[in-house]
């Protein structure tokens, strides 16, 4: 399951600071999306259920991706050495001038060493489908990122099972 912190008001009946509607009120405290979900179902009213979101925009790609990399510790230099792509390219995309592919976001969360449950929410944000096991080349993939793979490892990985590779040799930069 994948847990997005955030600082949010949110409903919850089981504590009392402020009262509305016979739902109750936090206030600012961490929230996962699991949480949200069962305030949103457990919700007397679409006004409770959408509390959160009238102060919180929906998250990005790159917020998470920001996020990720904060936390992670990491720089654009790494993950451009790491990842092959090209300097210009990534910076497009980290100042939001590009939209990255499918492949990319897969590029860059690998070389990141995100989990998978982190590499689904960004493919989710940046609008592709997450990783799904019943694809072979997913389930692979998959694979890979649960091994620790390296994107280098993965892409061979994908060409030795004659799946399409995250990119071609000739192309690492790009």
């Amino acid at each position: 399951m994948y847990i997005l912190y955030l600082k949010v008001f949110y409903w919850d009946t089981n504590k009392s600071e402020k009262s509305k509607g016979g739902d109750t009120i936090l206030m600012e405290s961490a929230v996962n999306t699991g949480s949200l979900l069962s305030n949103i179902r457990n919700a007397s009213s679409l006004e409770a259920a959408t509390a959160y979101h009238r102060s919180h925009p929906d998250p990005t790609f790159l917020d998470l991706l920001n996020a990720l990399m904060e936390r992670k510790k990491q720089k654009p230099v790494d993950i451009i050495q790491a990842s092959g792509i090209e300097r210009s390219y990534f910076y497009h995309i980290l100042d939001g001038k590009k939209n990255p592919g499918r492949n990319m976001v897969l590029r860059i969360a690998i070389c990141m060493n995100c989990k998978l449950e982190d590499i689904n929410q960004l493919l989710r944000l940046s609008g592709y489908a997450t990783l799904y096991p019943k694809i072979r080349r997913d389930a692979i993939i998959i694979y890979a990122i649960s091994k620790n793979m390296s994107m280098s490892e993965v892409n061979d990985l994908l060409f030795s099972e004659n799946q399409e590779p995250m990119y071609r040799k000739d192309q690492a930069r790009q």
